[in-house]
């Protein structure tokens, strides 16, 4: 049998467990909040692979190698700060919005910050610029993995994209949170067997550890140290931005934070997600090395892990691995297809609706539309425009300039005040937009900034200062918002 024959069946098996998964989670599913939060049904060790599998998705697993492939070290503060990023928001965000789901009725994000900001407009605005956010994300890693499926597989890229956005679009139709935190965990645990497979084979034939690390010298330089030759201003952003502003950057993840009922499961759930984050980071550092040794001539940097994948490990262990590479992006695109129906159900339809939505219809409705909202993304998968890589990455930017600070300050400040935190989420977006913006017209690329300031940076501090300002200058909150949050 042929190695593309083999991880097709692999594949087949995978995917149709998956499925497997979502028909058995589905009888769970009788009310909307059991559909999209399966609040208290989750233990520790789900939440916390689902965390870390939400905030990173295929491309990182793909795209952080071959990004350290090319900078070596350098781009070591990232990768620590991304599996640091549960820590921050479980340090800042996490016993605070449990606390608060147990108060009062929160299934999405955006409930969160309509308790804290009552009023239709904060809602709406935050419910707008995450649907924007969330459609381009969700199309362009269906588009990942159709390119993956025709790099491997040696499949069309549209039969790719439909079987595998098919795929993913109807176990989190059928199985709701549930499914989708269950393949976190079976995908996080296979990716954790793969890299502790690859690392050191991958290793071993680039000469063994201390020589791997003389012959990448000798190929760069530059990269065999943790700074080289970046500026220090590309340490700090980096461990801000993939760190700390996952606060606001990641809502599908810090979603995870409303789903257990008591201190210890979230606590134990952190440890899980630091663990799997760190081992992977480790993992895809080493791996990245080995591949500069092994393949120096690669042209496509983003496939050096499955490359290795094809050339170091036997067949059917290597279909195992891409398998769970795949899983990886599905276990983003689930999260934030799950997060973007339920802003559409919950915080557009529901306070909309004449009469009351029943608990039959209103997961009805659910499913409608996160089938809807699939549907919309895989059509845009289809012929992406041109700028689609450009929205991708403007996405994490502009939700952390929204979010970061309103959701941050909101739940420790009591003198934030809704005209402030709408100001600042309006603020922060349009900071963000515009800046990306006025880099290209200096410098002809998105990838390059004013003053070389990362978008993620300014947009978050622009709104930080709209938010404190305007908050001093409006009224505070109302008493019984102040009770229910700080007292």
């Amino acid at each position: 049998m042929s190695t593309a024959a083999l991880y097709t069946v692999i594949l087949i098996f995978y995917f149709s467990c998956l499925m497997g998964l979502g028909i058995w989670f589905n009888r769970r599913n009788r009310s909307r909040q059991e559909f999209f939060l399966a609040r208290g049904d989750l233990g520790p060790a789900t939440l916390g692979f689902s965390y870390s599998a939400t905030q990173m998705s295929g491309s990182s697993y793909m795209g952080a190698v071959g990004t350290e492939r090319e900078l070596g070290y350098n781009f070591a503060p990232a990768g620590v700060s991304s599996a640091a990023a549960a820590w921050f928001t479980y340090i800042l965000l996490g016993e605070r919005l449990r606390r608060l789901a147990s108060r009062v009725r929160c299934t999405t994000i955006v409930d969160v910050f309509q308790a804290r900001y009552p009023g239709r407009a904060v809602g709406l605005t935050a419910t707008l610029l995450m649907l924007m956010a969330f459609i381009p994300l969700i199309a362009a890693q269906l588009k990942a993995a159709g390119n993956l499926f025709e790099v491997l597989l040696g499949m069309p890229y549209l039969l790719g994209l439909f079987v595998f956005g098919g795929i993913v679009i109807l176990y989190t139709v059928i199985g709701g949170m549930h499914a989708v935190a269950w393949t976190d965990l079976i995908q996080g645990s296979i990716m954790i067997v793969g890299f502790a497979v690859l690392a050191p084979v991958a290793m071993n034939a680039a000469g063994g550890f201390s020589e791997m690390h003389l012959r990448y010298a000798e190929i760069n330089p530059g990269g065999i140290g943790f700074l080289g030759e970046m500026p220090a201003m590309w340490v700090v952003s980096s461990f801000l931005v993939w760190g700390f502003f996952q606060i606001g950057g990641a809502p599908a993840a810090v979603t995870r934070f409303l789903i257990p009922k008591d201190r210890g499961t979230l606590r134990r759930a952190l440890v899980f997600s630091i663990g799997f984050s760190s081992f992977i980071f480790i993992g895809s550092t080493l791996i990245a090395i080995a591949s500069g040794v092994l393949l120096p001539d690669l042209q496509q940097t983003d496939l050096a892990l499955p490359t290795l994948v094809q050339l170091l490990l036997h067949p059917l262990f290597g279909g195992i691995l891409v398998a769970a590479v795949l899983g990886a992006t599905m276990s983003t695109i689930d999260s934030v297809l799950l997060l973007a129906s339920s802003l559409v159900v919950e915080n557009l339809y529901v306070p909309l609706a004449k009469s009351e939505v029943s608990q039959e219809r209103g997961v009805r409705l659910a499913r409608w539309t996160t089938l809807a909202i699939g549907a919309l993304a895989m059509t845009v998968a289809i012929d992406p425009p041109a700028t689609i890589l450009f929205i991708v990455t403007m996405s994490f930017s502009l939700l952390a300039s929204a979010f970061t600070f309103p959701l941050l300050l909101g739940m420790w400040w009591p003198r934030a005040t809704r005209t402030g935190a709408l100001t600042a989420m309006i603020g922060g977006a349009t900071t963000c937009v515009v800046w990306y913006y006025l880099g290209y017209l200096e410098h002809g690329t998105f990838d390059n900034w004013i003053a070389g300031l990362w978008p993620a940076l300014v947009g978050p501090a622009v709104s930080l200062v709209l938010l404190v300002a305007v908050s001093l200058l409006t009224a505070p909150a109302p008493r019984e918002v102040q009770e229910v949050f700080f007292e």
